[in-house]
C-alpha cells in the first residue's frame, strides 16, 4: 500500500514553463487528503521549493531539497542539514580555477553564480533576489570563507561542445569526499559523501515509520535514479532518460501530460493495493 509520495520539480511535477499544472495540484491535495504523506525531491534551494508548496500546492508537505542535503518537515522543522565541508569546496574550486567552466554555489535559499560566458541564469531559473554574480572564482572563494555561510552544492556546466572536457574535469575529484550527480545533459552537482535523494528518503521512512516498500517516488534524471530505483514504486516520466526508465517499476506520461496526476489517479482508485 503506497502511503508516501515523493515527487522530483523539474522535468517531472513541473512542465516546460516551470508550471505545476492544475491537474497535478489538484492529484496531490487528494493524495495528501486521502492521509499520503507528500514531498517534493529537488535539487533546488529551499527557497525556491517552499514557492510551490506556498503559491501552488497549498498543502504540507516534507522538503527534500539540494539533492538531499536539507530536509524541512511538514512543520517547519530541519531534520536533515548536510552542508558540504569548506576544505572541501576549496579543493573543488582550486581544480577548476582555470577552466572557464560555469560554477554555481547554493546555500541554503541562496545561489552564486560564476559565468565566463555571462549568462548568469541557474539551470532552473533566471536571476533572481536570492541569485548573485560572482565575476571570478576567487569570489567564489572568499564566499566559501565566510564561516556562518553553508554551502550545500556546488554544480558546473558547459556548453555541449566542452562536455567531453567537463566531465575529464570532475573525474579529478572523485577521491574526494563527496558525491556527483547528473540533472541535466550538461549539468553536473556536488554534494558531500552520501547526500542523495535516496539517503534523505531512507531517513524520512524512519522519521515517519514508513517502510521504503510503501513509498512512490516520480523522477525523470540521474539525480534521481537510486531514488527511482529502491523505492517501492518507482516511476519514471515518459520524458526521462533511459537509465532512469531502466530502473523504474512503471513508467508515467510525460511532465507536460500530467504525468504525475495520472498515476497519482491510479493510487487514489487503488490499482496497487
Amino acid at each position: 500500500m503506497i502511503k508516501f509520495i515523493g515527487t522530483d520539480l523539474d522535468g517531472t511535477l513541473l512542465n516546460s514553463y516551470s508550471k505545476i499544472s492544475t491537474s497535478n495540484v489538484q492529484a496531490i491535495r487528494d493524495a495528501v487528503n486521502s492521509g499520503i504523506v507528500f514531498a517534493i525531491c529537488s535539487g533546488r534551494t529551499l527557497h525556491s521549493v517552499n514557492k510551490f508548496f506556498e503559491k501552488d500546492l497549498k498543502i504540507p508537505g516534507y522538503r527534500v531539497v539540494l539533492n538531499g542535503a536539507v530536509v524541512v518537515n511538514a512543520k517547519g522543522k530541519r531534520i536533515i542539514d548536510h552542508p558540504l565541508d569548506h576544505d572541501v569546496i576549496v579543493e573543488i574550486l582550486k581544480r577548476a580555477e582555470f577552466s572557464k567552466f560555469k560554477i554555481v554555489l547554493d546555500g541554503l535559499n541562496d545561489t552564486y553564480i560564476y559565468d565566463p560566458n555571462h549568462h548568469w541564469n541557474t539551470y532552473f531559473e533566471g536571476m533572481g533576489r536570492h541569485h548573485f554574480k560572482a565575476h571570478s572564482v576567487n569570489e567564489l572563494m572568499k564566499l566559501n570563507d565566510q564561516k556562518d555561510l553553508n554551502i550545500y552544492k556546488v554544480c558546473f556546466s558547459c556548453p555541449p561542445k566542452r562536455l567531453h572536457e567537463l566531465q575529464k574535469k570532475l573525474e579529478l575529484f572523485t577521491a574526494l569526499p563527496i558525491t556527483i550527480s547528473r540533472s541535466g545533459n550538461d549539468y553536473f552537482e556536488i554534494n558531500g559523501q552520501d547526500v542523495t535523494k535516496l539517503s534523505a528518503l531512507q531517513h524520512i521512512s524512519e522519521y515517519e515509520t514508513i517502510p521504503m516498500n510503501s513509498f512512490m517516488c516520480f523522477g525523470d534524471y540521474g539525480n534521481d535514479l537510486d531514488m527511482i530505483k529502491e523505492a517501492g514504486y518507482g516511476v519514471a516520466m515518459a520524458n526521462a532518460i533511459d537509465k532512469v526508465k531502466d530502473v523504474a517499476w512503471k513508467v508515467t506520461d510525460t511532465n507536460n501530460q500530467d504525468g504525475v496526476a495520472t498515476m497519482i489517479r491510479r493510487v487514489l482508485n487503488k490499482e496497487f493495493d
